[in-house]
């Protein structure tokens, strides 16, 4: 799953970068680039992968014609090696796309180098650390009628950019006999950076059950939903993972140069995982967010 989930995310990223590809971008010319590199190296998978753009001077769209690439990566505090595989990808609307990937768990806070040579020895690289495992905690759970915060700490990791959350809930059958459980995602976790370095994710179960009801179909005060317990996913990146434009628009971001760790060439590789954390409402909060008490 954690691998498959990595694969999507590079996915959906380099296709959001094309798609903020248009004719105001400014082509790449008389330049001996080989490579843009789109993607992210990820320790809670077992499977890596990044998209590569081959640098023909001009923005074209990528054909199915395997690439003059041999892509490669190397463990720079072991000197462990491996070869990259090519995949290609063809996107909703109809482009297509090279996905290199290798069968691989990252290490958490190491260096690791990426190469991508052509025949003629023309090559492009980039060195990214991925980052170390977090240290989770609950800091606080502010709890009143119809108003449940809860605050997670992140701690000993660079940078958190997003988060994202899971109810896990209980719902009856339509005869009373048993019930079923459900899980809802929903991406409203709030992201701030605290004063010592750490980071807080805010959750809001009272604000999101709103959007529990109506993914369920279901009515507030005629369907009972009980709340099984909550899994909150922070986004942890290295730390040069920050948009120099201050958001991630592929508009803008998609410009060559604008945000961009890769030698000899263009694009952004950086180290990054979900980083998941269960946690449980006593019955009394969980009546205060709105779910129902068995």
């Amino acid at each position: 799953m954690r691998a498959t989930r990595t694969i999507a995310i590079v996915i959906l990223l380099s296709s959001l970068t094309w798609m903020g590809c248009d004719e105001s971008v400014d082509p790449v010319l008389q330049t001996d680039e080989a490579f843009t590199f789109y993607g992210f190296l990820d320790p809670s998978s077992d499977i890596q992968a990044i998209r590569v753009f081959e640098i023909e001077g001009t923005l074209t769209r990528t054909t199915t014609d395997p690439l003059d690439a041999v892509v490669q990566s190397t463990n720079l505090r072991s000197g462990e090696t491996a070869v990259w595989q090519d995949s290609v990808i063809t996107y909703l609307n109809n482009t297509v796309g090279h996905v290199f990937y290798a069968n691989f768990q990252a290490e958490h806070g190491t260096p690791y180098e990426i190469t991508a040579t052509t025949n003629d020895g023309r090559q492009t690289r980039v060195q990214v650390t991925t980052p170390p495992d977090g240290v989770v905690a609950i800091e606080q759970i502010l709890s009143t009628r119809s108003q449940v915060q809860v605050d997670l700490n992140w701690s000993a990791v660079p940078r958190v950019i997003q988060a994202e959350v899971s109810y896990f809930v209980s719902v009856p059958f339509p005869d009373g006999s048993d019930t079923t459980t459900v899980r809802v995602d929903i991406p409203s976790g709030r992201v701030g950076e605290n004063s010592d370095g750490s980071w807080r994710v805010t959750i809001l179960p009272s604000a999101d059950i709103a959007a529990i009801f109506s993914a369920l179909n279901v009515q507030p005060g005629r369907t009972p939903v009980f709340l099984d317990n909550i899994e909150v996913r922070a986004f942890v990146t290295s730390e040069d993972w920050e948009s120099p434009v201050g958001a991630f628009d592929p508009e803008l971001l998609v410009q060559p140069g604008t945000f961009s760790n890769v030698e000899d060439g263009f694009g952004f590789v950086g180290g990054g995982y979900f980083d998941p954390f269960e946690l449980q409402l006593d019955d009394s909060v969980a009546r205060d967010a709105g779910f129902s008490i068995r």
